[in-house]
């Protein structure tokens, strides 16, 4: 659709357009390798867990099951269900410890507050390293070719019910009240919808593509209005009902549609994304890219560049239309 675009702008005004799509999406930024993506986190010792009487609170067995070797190998988002788990049990049982007084061992107060306090301060790194350091959440912004179907009014949906979750799990870093949500134990799921969902990668294609086509469309008419007129005194001549035609149905007949699809749903997929990210540590190596890709106020960043090129492009058309009193109401 793209090409036939330019193509059909490019011989109504006369002026070739350069498309080389192909370059634009190699200039795309790549998504940091998952080192680059990855925090480390400090591990609390077993010998300290092992000291600790948890019987007091029925969380042995939770924790004894967590330190088995095959738990330590569990992934990052098996580890997150866990934080998520046990971290307000411990609240609950320091709380509980506390009503006990003389008969609480100190040794026990002391190390259960310093590991509330500890995966408190290592929340935040656990929910970005299960996040956005998982395969999962990769396939979002993968390098695809492939860009969003020409048409398609839910394709966001799929995800939507995940990425709400996570934008809940990002609200909970720093905060020290609150309870496991109710959706813990299906978290799973979550990443098994982010895994078969390419929309990410297909709407970042679909932006590159379309911020190309735009860019390239408004050389061409630059071009073309510096040369010479189109029309004289306003009058439209037949090149100039050529153009129409072309704005009608190529412009205002499918690739406006397509940008408004583009538009509608990427925006939402990018704010969803964006609250998550604006809530977690996000680790030096992978800063710039993020911003580049999700900070849509950002000067240098895919989305401001799209609106840029989408303004332009439809000055120019204004432009053009006007010079052969051809815009519409006129």
């Amino acid at each position: 659709m793209l090409e036939r675009y330019t193509e059909r702008v490019g011989n109504a005004i006369e002026e070739p357009i350069d498309t080389a799509f192909d370059a634009a999406l190699a200039a795309r930024p790549a998504l940091p390798p998952k080192r680059q993506r990855l925090i480390e986190i400090e591990t609390i010792s077993e010998g300290l867990i092992d000291v600790l009487d948890f019987r007091h609170c029925n969380l042995l067995h939770t924790i004894a099951e967590r330190n088995t070797s095959l738990s330590r190998l569990a992934g990052h988002s098996q580890r997150l269900i866990y934080e998520l788990e046990i971290l307000p049990a411990l609240r609950l049982c320091r709380r509980q410890i506390a009503t006990m007084g003389q008969d609480a061992p100190a040794r026990l107060r002391k190390r259960l507050t310093e590991i509330v306090q500890q995966k408190e301060q290592t929340l935040g790194a656990v929910i970005w390293n299960a996040l956005y350091a998982s395969a999962e959440m990769e396939q979002q912004f993968a390098l695809t070719d492939s860009p969003l179907p020409l048409h398609g009014t839910a394709l966001l949906a799929p995800i939507k019910p995940a990425l709400a979750h996570f934008q809940v799990l990002a609200g909970l870093s720093g905060r020290d009240d609150w309870d496991t949500p109710a959706f813990t134990p299906a978290l799973e799921q979550d990443f098994a919808a982010l895994y078969r969902s390419e929309f990410g990668a297909q709407w970042l294609t679909s932006l590159v593509l379309l911020t190309h086509t735009l860019e390239q469309t408004s050389k061409a008419f630059e071009r073309r209005l510096i040369r010479r007129p189109i029309c004289f005194n306003n009058r439209p001549n037949n090149q100039a009902r050529i153009i129409r035609n072309v704005f009608q149905t190529f412009y205002a007949g499918e690739l406006q549609p397509y940008m408004s699809l583009v538009d509608r749903q990427g925006r939402e997929w990018l704010e969803m994304q964006q609250q998550i990210v604006s809530r977690l540590p996000v680790p030096a190596g992978t800063q710039r890219y993020f911003r580049l890709v999700l900070d849509s106020n950002a000067p240098e960043g895919l989305w401001q560049r799209y609106l840029n090129a989408r303004d332009e492009h439809t000055r120019n058309w204004q432009r053009l239309l006007r010079q052969c009193g051809m815009m519409p109401g006129s």
